[in-house]
């Protein structure tokens, strides 16, 4: 199946925020859900949208759970927190996409086509390749940690500090450090147009699949979203 061109991405990851909390009801959140789903398997990930859709179980219950509970304390400390987070599992599974699926050079490949702002497109180039990157550093220190039989409790919170927190701190910073040298020397602010191997140009099916989604939401809101399914 075809992929998505880096700047459809961009746009569903600045759209679904808004528009995935303008509407309420069952069938409005299970579209959104269907929607997101939909892109997860452009790219074939199946595992993550079984794990998703875990999560948008296991929220949803906690929510109605909390709904039908006659706990006032209750429904106004965590159900507000719950249904938030109920919300944002489709906005997860878009910005998983973004940052898991698509290489930093597409991404300044596909800013540039758009004229993006050498310094935005760094920054935002260099926060999206950063997750991922993060990611393998923590994994990297458990394992280190394990290596020397250290076990970290709550009980102990300086050990947890110097253990744990120093050394994601620090990784941070040089993930940064590290992710900002290496966009530099691809040559992200030379004045001269860069080329890439990449085809980065919207595609008539990008603008379709953007033209359709658009459709859908405007429908929604404007038709089901009045009716309050």
């Amino acid at each position: 199946m075809t992929k998505l061109n880096p700047l459809t991405l961009v746009i569903l990851n600045l759209i679904f925020p808004v528009i995935i909390f303008l509407g309420k009801g069952l069938l409005y959140e299970g579209i959104c859900l269907g929607l997101a789903v939909f892109v997860l398997l452009i790219y074939r990930r199946y595992k993550q949208v079984l794990k998703f859709l875990i999560a948008y179980i296991i929220f949803s219950v906690l929510a109605y759970l909390i709904a039908i509970s006659n706990m006032a304390l209750l429904a106004n400390l965590f159900g507000t927190l719950v249904y938030i987070f109920l919300r944002m599992i489709p906005v997860a599974m878009i910005s998983y996409i973004l940052v898991s699926a698509v290489k930093s050079n597409e991404l300044l490949s596909a800013f540039e086509q758009i004229r993006l702002p050498k310094k935005l497109m760094l920054s935002v180039t260099v926060t999206l390749r950063f997750f991922p990157t993060y990611k393998t550093e923590i994994k990297m220190i458990r394992e280190s940690l394990k290596m020397r039989n250290i076990i970290l409790t709550p009980k102990e919170p300086l050990k947890y500090l110097e253990y744990w927190i120093v050394p994601v701190l620090m990784r941070m910073n040089l993930i940064a450090e590290e992710m900002t040298a290496t966009a530099m020397t691809k040559g992200v602010e030379s004045p001269n147009k860069r080329t890439s191997f990449y085809n980065v140009k919207m595609r008539t099916f990008d603008y379709i699949f953007l033209v359709i989604i658009l459709l859908i939401f405007i429908f929604l809101l404007g038709g089901v979203n009045s009716v309050r399914i």
